[in-house]
């Protein structure tokens, strides 16, 4: 299910909302991310295949809590349809049988280290044509990236997953997984020119 998260019982509005809607800026992204995905599938299918990451926007505190509220107001039905409609982008498997994940859900932050950390969230689909769903017990299928100063680094596909929304801070986090996430090696953030 849903994982619901709310501080002190309600959800927070007001100038702490304004603050980070500011803080987020316009929300237009454009952004560009290569790798190689491990896919754990050899011999069957490849044993790696190169994936491009295209956000076109970035999921603003504001859209948080417009789904946040549809949850809690709603129930789990609402808020699926209003995060399906959502289009943030896509992932390209980039070989013969591979499928295009559409983005639901994108955030990238950075550290005062200079380092970027980027999730991206999936309804649950299929994203090859040799690939079968396991039951799962969750609804989501979850992208993080950690990236260098450079925009060189490494990530994590997790085919099941739950999410929880951070409200407070205007984030969207992996909270658990239920199967082991596949390997994506050789992440480069595509410069733009």
């Amino acid at each position: 299910m849903i994982k619901r998260f709310r501080e002190d019982g309600v959800v927070k509005t007001g100038s702490a909302i304004i603050v980070l809607l500011i803080m987020a800026g316009p929300g237009l992204a454009k952004e560009q991310f290569r790798g190689r995905l491990l896919t754990q599938r050899a011999p069957v299918e490849p044993p790696a295949v190169d994936i491009l990451i295209e956000v076109d926007s970035w999921t603003t505190p504001e859209e948080l809590l417009q789904m946040a509220e549809t949850l809690s107001r709603s129930g789990d039905e609402a808020f699926l349809n209003l995060f399906n409609s959502t289009k943030k982008g896509v992932v390209r498997f980039l070989y013969a049988r591979g499928y295009n994940l559409t983005i639901h859900m994108a955030q990238m932050r950075e550290e005062a280290d200079g380092r970027k950390k980027v999730i991206l969230v999936f309804r649950k689909e299929p994203w090859s044509q040799g690939t079968q769903l396991g039951v799962g017990r969750f609804y989501f299928m979850v992208i993080e990236l950690t990236l260098n100063e450079k925009g060189k680094g490494e990530g994590r596909f997790y085919e099941d997953a739950q999410i929880q929304f951070d409200l407070v801070n205007g984030r969207v986090f992996l909270q658990e997984y239920g199967i082991s996430p596949k390997i994506i090696a050789s992440v480069q953030e595509v410069k733009k020119k």
